[in-house]
């Protein structure tokens, strides 16, 4: 393991970073670009103790289990120095501020990888998911469909995220890893983190880096996230479940008693519990629909 100290106006953020193995492919994992998000800074760590005690059969290994690690004693999304969502400046500047020093300096880490996965959470009432620009990028699309996971979905490419710059920018083989985080501020989802490391591990040994952990599930291919939303403040009560198949004109839920309609056919990703929803933040359901 080694250690980057990034520094800026005597704040200093340490980078650590693990390698095992060498030569081709090489695969990099990073997490805790969001600090907050610990369910994939454990599943991170959790591939750091595998490799550990079972360096790679061929190729190598590099991770970054806590890219944001100021944000992460914090438990915030935004770094609690210059306020900036490290996910959104890439590829960074070593002359700016220290969230921007941070984002070049794992910019510069992650530039040799032949594949580049990002561990990141959905917040704790959803279902996990890759997540990419399939779109733009076959060899993003190539790399989800390796991963023994159930869903992938297409993002919409906002520019300066580690994984949308690595495709575009370098040509790499680049997604996020989506996982619901555990119930409360700091909680991880432990069923969730297995399923993930199982999925990565079994990539990893489709790509002969790791033995014995090939799995045959690959992921179904949905377009963005799409969200069903109320045209009002008041009591949300779900009568729909994530997971399920929707229906359009399905009755989802109510507002106050009254229904709340699907407008289109699809997949529920995500359904907010019982509570009191404001305008401001207005959805209630997630969904997306399957693409050949």
């Amino acid at each position: 393991m080694k250690t980057l100290n990034i520094q800026e106006s005597g704040l200093i953020s340490p980078l650590d970073i693990y390698e095992f193995g060498s030569g081709s492919p090489r695969v990099t994992f990073t997490a805790g670009i969001h600090g907050g998000e610990v369910t994939g800074i454990y599943v991170a760590e959790r591939l750091i103790e595998y490799f550990t005690r079972n360096p790679p059969c061929k190729g190598s290994v590099k991770i970054l289990p806590r890219c944001n690690p100021t944000a992460t004693r914090c438990l915030q999304r935004r770094s609690p120095f210059d306020g900036e969502d490290l996910n959104r400046i890439f590829p960074g500047s070593a002359q700016g501020s220290l969230s921007h020093r941070i984002a070049d300096a794992v910019w510069r880490e992650t530039a040799d990888a032949d594949y580049l996965i990002d561990l990141h959470c959905c917040g704790q009432h959803g279902l996990p998911y890759l997540l990419g620009i399939y779109d733009e990028s076959d060899k993003a699309r190539a790399l989800a469909g390796q991963i023994a996971m159930p869903i992938a979905v297409q993002s919409g490419g906002t520019a300066g995220q580690l994984f949308t710059d690595s495709c575009r920018r370098r040509g790499q083989a680049a997604i996020i890893i989506e996982l619901p985080s555990g119930p409360s501020s700091g909680a991880i989802n432990p069923g969730v983190a297995e399923q993930a490391l199982d999925g990565l591990l079994s990539f990893l040994s489709r790509i002969g880096v790791a033995a014995g952990h090939e799995k045959d599930l690959q992921p179904a291919f949905y377009g963005p996230l799409l969200d069903i939303c109320v045209p009002e403040s008041g009591l949300w009560t779900p009568q729909a479940c994530r997971g399920e198949t929707l229906k359009a004109g399905q009755v989802v839920g109510t507002l106050d008693g009254k229904p709340v309609y699907a407008p289109e056919d699809g997949f529920i990703m995500t359904v907010l519990p019982i509570g009191y929803i404001f305008i401001d933040d207005p959805w209630v359901v997630t969904y997306v629909v399957k693409r050949p």
